[in-house]
């Protein structure tokens, strides 16, 4: 049973997360509900079913969020596990809490640390993505961006290329793009791509991050060397996907 102590004024109190979990449960005329904080890498959830008992893995990176928040979190995933829609006005506390750059900033030592396949600085073996930002930063958007923290990630190109984590003020670039073999300008797209994902390029201010509408491809191909990039990427995922058999 998982439980966390909680000092307030004058005094201390017991929450246990278990309880939360087979309130929930029981109010959704479902079974035994159990749960218990684990320390994923990711931030990310599990359940188990077994006889007459679901038991739920959370991510202990919410081992100090608010009791609201984890009632919340309760509401979200026990209804998620029994195929049951959570109402908005009960999930969005936990929703809320998981997108707010607070949470992410209270996190992101433990979750650096945990990120295995990152490396956490700019100069790789052949590139240095300080030097590439920099050079996009200033062709593209006028030098206006800050200096997010610059990061090679070990993964497979047919997953993903890079990735902006906005809450974490992160920039992330496929350690397969970090070789003499692929064009200085294929690495500057994905960057420039990526740093697309959090700028409003009508008004130059920082926003969420965007889907790829219309407009968003319109901007990529605002990149001087769009197309040969694409078909770069595209050669690069397809030889990756070809390893893979």
């Amino acid at each position: 049973m998982t439980t966390r102590i909680i000092k307030s004024v004058g005094h201390s109190f017991v929450v246990d997360l278990s309880e939360l979990f087979a309130d929930v449960s029981a109010k959704l005329g479902r079974g035994h509900a159990l749960a218990r904080f684990f320390p994923y890498s990711e931030l990310k959830h599990t359940w188990r079913r077994e006889p007459g008992v679901v038991r739920f893995k959370i991510s202990d990176y919410l081992e100090s969020a608010p009791d609201e928040v984890l009632e919340s979190l309760a509401w979200y995933l026990v209804s998620k596990a029994n195929c049951v829609k959570c109402p908005d006005d009960l999930s969005r506390r936990y929703l809320a809490h998981i997108r707010s750059k607070g949470f992410w900033q209270a996190i992101r030592p433990r979750y650096l640390s945990r990120a295995r396949t990152l490396m956490l600085q700019p100069k790789g073996r052949c590139r240095d993505l300080r030097t590439v930002f920099d050079y996009v930063n200033s062709t593209y958007f006028r030098g206006r961006l800050g200096n997010p923290t610059l990061a090679w990630v070990e993964e497979s190109p047919s997953r993903r290329l890079g990735y902006f984590f906005e809450q974490l003020d992160l920039l992330a670039v496929n350690r397969a793009l970090d070789a003499e073999r692929v064009p200085r300008y294929v690495l500057e797209y994905v960057v420039y791509h990526e740093l697309l994902h959090y700028i409003d390029a009508e008004s130059g201010r920082r926003s969420r991050r965007v889907h790829h509408t219309k407009d968003f491809r319109r901007q990529e191909r605002e990149f001087s060397s769009h197309a040969d990039a694409e078909r770069w990427l595209s050669r690069l995922v397809a030889e990756s996907r070809r390893k893979k058999r």
